[in-house]
């Protein structure tokens, strides 16, 4: 306990207890994984699971402090896996270096959370629904450059929510239903008039949308050439959403993420990777009402907005 001592009075015994008992798939590394991890595994939960097929290259030295020279050509999992395990010691760090559209369904079903990274749109459907069928936690984010996103799909959430009322604080238990990625994905839009939209509404929540969509349709992110594809038809993906006004859908956001999809900023993910991480814990400690259901954030303007469904 004494290991934890700050964490414990910040969020309570109970709450670091059923961190302290998790057990967490990080699957992808990348830059994003890499704070994920590290966060997660400073906050003492039992086990972290580290899971990608693929090989280090000179391109992944940039962003991912977990990495070195030394380690390219090596397994992604297995070369984070040494740092991690250094930054404590007492958490079991477990290396998978299989293809994850190669594991079976129960592979997902007894982890305490999943969370997914820059992975494609199949995937995170499918992992998705089989979460949702054991009623478990599932995350998934993304950074393109400036900008990032994050998932999140608790099924139905019970937490504790505390009010404070003179000298006493009651701590009051509260269910939170999620809705699954299909679903907000399907969202209808029409519901809402355009001034209020364009007042609670992020732009990055249209192209976030639009991009899965796209990757949902052709089975791949859209390259900088197929952007303009995208932009000839951004009425038929805004008529998609319920949206009378295309302007919604910033044409010059829209080609400025899809230019920097495989681009890694550090600090931007340490921003996102700080927010998500944050979050899994949150969800974990079952204090207070984690994202619902997406958090995107755009570092050029410095702001992080929350979109509830």
């Amino acid at each position: 306990a004494a290991i934890y001592d700050r964490q414990i009075r910040l969020w309570g015994l109970d709450a670091q207890q059923r961190i302290g008992g998790a057990t967490i798939l990080v699957a992808n590394i990348r830059a994003l994984s890499n704070e994920v991890c590290k966060n997660l595994v400073l906050a003492g939960i039992a086990s972290i699971t580290v899971l990608d097929h693929n090989v280090v290259t000179e391109l992944d030295l940039g962003g991912q402090f977990l990495l070195c020279e030394d380690d390219i050509g090596k397994n992604r999992a297995e070369a984070v896996s040494r740092d991690i395990q250094l930054l404590n010691p007492r958490v079991e760090v477990i290396v998978d270096k299989e293809d994850i559209s190669e594991k079976p369904d129960s592979f997902f079903e007894s982890f305490s959370v999943v969370c997914l990274v820059h992975s494609d749109y199949q995937t995170m459907l499918r992992i998705d629904q089989l979460r949702r069928k054991v009623k478990k936690p599932f995350y998934a984010a993304d950074v393109f450059g400036w900008f990032g996103y994050i998932f999140c799909d608790l099924v139905d959430h019970a937490y504790i929510q505390e009010k404070k009322t003179g000298d006493s604080t009651e701590k009051i238990p509260h269910t939170e239903e999620y809705v699954s990625l299909e679903a907000s994905l399907s969202k209808d839009w029409s519901s809402m008039s355009l001034k209020t939209l364009k007042k609670r509404v992020s732009p990055m929540a249209f192209v976030i949308h639009t991009l899965l969509m796209f990757q949902r349709d052709q089975g791949h992110f859209p390259s900088e050439e197929e952007v303009d594809i995208i932009i000839e038809k951004k009425d038929v993906y805004i008529e998609k959403m319920g949206i009378s006004d295309s302007d919604l859908l910033k044409t010059s956001l829209l080609r400025e993420v899809c230019s920097l999809y495989r681009t890694e900023i550090s600090p931007i993910a340490a921003i996102v990777g700080g927010i998500l991480a944050q979050d899994i814990l949150r969800t974990l400690s079952a204090n207070d009402l984690p994202i619902k259901n997406w958090l995107y954030y755009n570092a050029l303007d410095g702001k992080q907005f929350k979109q509830f469904n």
